[in-house]
């Protein structure tokens, strides 16, 4: 059990290093505050409408 909690920390973990870096490339445009805003944005935002507004970017 601890191996598979392991294991699924190094993937989470995985997961965020490569979303952060395409995020730098990705931009989108988020209404906020009835303004519209260009964010950087990560997977979770473009395919799954998920948004996490955390440094600086949407994810």
């Amino acid at each position: 059990m601890r191996d598979i909690l392991i294991g699924l920390v190094i993937i989470l973990g995985a997961f965020l290093i490569i979303d952060f870096i395409s995020t730098e490339k990705n931009t989108c445009i988020v209404t906020k505050n009835n303004a519209n805003q260009e964010y950087k944005c990560g997977i979770l935002y473009r395919e799954m409408d998920i948004k996490i507004d955390l440094f600086d970017r949407v994810w």
